[in-house]
């Protein structure tokens, strides 16, 4: 038995079990919404109707064997104190003409105290992912949604759901959302062409603190986690990332109107499989085009790294041309970023070398390094650097496209 069916039957009987005993006492407001059982009608009002009847203190459920089509955006702003269970199908439209005037499927605006959740673990979000990505591969100016947002939320828990396939990020919090939990979750965005599902990250935090994010299974195209702008005290715990671009920081500095700052983020017992960074903390130079960065207090511990292409990376010159890196170095602050008992192998694609720390040149780069154990596959343990420095546990070799510094 591989790891992965491993890992399904290890989420299937946590979510069988916690789910009982994160459920509800039964609301006598108690609504379950009934599916008009035909993909060509939305099925919105109906669940819209439940929120609007049962959504204050009580519990709407969307019953197993059912699939609900959703159309148009599902709004929850009456899903206070809610218990939103989901033991069947939301699937959404795949027609991308109309999504694509739409920021986002589901809003939770404004809400507290509300659960989102499976007794039984057959709870499923079903983006249609797959025509926006082909579409998007001949399209890139295709704007699409993001399946799930919450903005200015609090004390709202997400857990023991499936969500297949979204048409970019899976979820977003923002808006100064406090207080939000992810556990028991399986992401899963997997291209049945040849056009990779871009831009799925699967959980972002935007302008939010005290963000749990525990025993979840992610499988992606892009960020597992991405700890955004505004991103104060998150907690990563027990997780799986599978063909992502990691756990990252940013990225950061991209408008130059406010600071950009990322603070207090810990990170712990991480698998990180087929990934193409592991670790990674990304943002853009100086200049007039971009704004000030300040990343403090990061760690990553107790992480295993598998077929991976970079187990770290530090990029100052994030998608930027490097003349103009060049004429605007970062001065980006890192302080207290630590990296503790990493162990694993990285892919071959960069054989020897397992990372790249490419520092602000203008900055401070306070990165520290114990327990370190990450080889290539030919043995290789050292990372390509420029500007880091006193390197700190880790070996460094010069990479000399980067050795520009103006002080």
């Amino acid at each position: 038995m591989n790891i992965k069916n491993i890992l399904w039957i290890v989420l299937f009987v946590y979510s069988t079990t916690l789910g009982q005993a994160l459920s509800r006492t039964t609301n006598e407001n108690t609504c379950t919404p009934k599916s008009a059982g035909n993909p060509s009608i939305d099925d919105v009002p109906a669940i819209s109707e439940a929120l609007a009847k049962c959504g204050n203190g009580g519990t709407i459920i969307i019953s197993a064997g059912q699939t609900f089509t959703i159309r148009s955006p599902l709004y929850f702003n009456k899903c206070n104190s809610c218990d939103f269970q989901i033991e069947g199908t939301l699937k959404i439209s795949d027609d991308v003409d109309y999504w694509q005037t739409q920021h986002v499927v589901f809003h939770l605006g404004d809400i507290k105290d509300a659960i989102f959740h499976s007794l039984t673990g057959s709870g499923l979000i079903d983006g249609s992912g797959q025509k926006f990505w082909d579409t998007f591969a001949v399209n890139q100016t295709l704007q699409r949604p993001i399946l799930i947002m919450l903005g200015h939320c609090s004390n709202v828990t997400f857990t023991q759901l499936k969500l297949i396939n979204a048409p970019m990020f899976f979820i977003v919090t923002t808006n100064h959302s406090i207080d939000i939990t992810f556990s028991y979750l399986v992401l899963n965005a997997v291209s049945t062409s040849p056009n990779r599902p871009a831009n799925t990250d699967g959980i972002d935090t935007v302008v939010s603190s005290y963000i749990t994010i525990k025993n979840n299974y992610i499988t992606n195209g892009d960020d597992c986690v991405a700890f955004k702008n505004g991103s104060n005290y998150i907690t990563v715990e027990n997780i799986t990332c599978i063909g992502s671009h990691g756990l990252s920081v940013g990225s950061l500095g991209l408008t130059p109107d406010h600071r950009h700052s990322v603070n207090n983020i810990y990170v712990s017992n991480a698998k990180m499989i087929n990934n193409m960074v592991a670790t990674r903390i990304k943002f853009y130079p100086a200049g007039p085009s971009h704004g000030p960065v300040f990343v403090s207090n990061v760690t990553y511990k107790d992480m295993t790294i598998e077929n991976t292409d970079l187990a770290v990376q530090i990029d100052s010159c994030y998608e930027t041309d490097s003349n103009y890196c060049k004429q605007y170095p970062s001065a980006a602050q890192l302080a207290n970023i630590n990296f503790i008992n990493i162990t694993g192998t990285t892919s071959q694609r960069y054989d020897p070398y397992i990372g790249k720390i490419f520092c602000p040149p203008n900055g401070t780069c306070d990165l520290t390094f114990n327990q370190w154990s990450v080889r290539s596959p030919s043995g290789g343990s050292s990372a390509l650097c420029s500007h880091y420095e006193h390197p700190s546990g880790i070996t460094c070799k010069a990479n000399r496209s980067f050795l520009l510094k103006t002080k």
